[in-house]
């Protein structure tokens, strides 16, 4: 059975990187998942050949476990890729509520059905 940490290759002086299934895992929700590390990473993603994308965090500074960071990123890849879901399958009722909050009101027909 695989590890989370099989997948990170740890290269030591704060710099590793974890591969992802592009086939699994969109880009905006790989880009969604990195975007919380910035402050602490510079963040690098760069296709690979097959199906997948290389991520590459360098550690600001020291202190970090760089390890357990890139865990909790692959925890927050699964969140990310459940949004773009979720918003891809509801994102018409979103849209068509929103028109409807923000529709001009006919004040004379809204008074009428009270």
């Amino acid at each position: 059975m695989k590890a989370i940490s099989d997948f990170i290759t740890d290269e030591g002086s704060g710099r590793a990187n974890i591969t992802v299934n592009t086939a699994i895992y969109a880009l905006d929700a790989i880009h969604a998942a990195s975007y919380p590390f910035i402050a602490d990473y510079h963040i690098l993603i760069t296709p690979d050949a097959d199906d997948s994308v290389t991520v590459v965090f360098e550690a600001k500074g020291e202190g970090r476990d760089i390890t357990a960071d890139l865990k909790e990123f692959a925890t927050s890849l699964i969140d990310q890729q459940v949004r773009l879901r979720l918003d891809q399958a509801n994102g018409k009722i979103r849209d068509l509520i929103v028109a409807h909050a923000f529709a001009p009101l006919d004040l004379q027909k809204e008074a009428e059905t009270l």
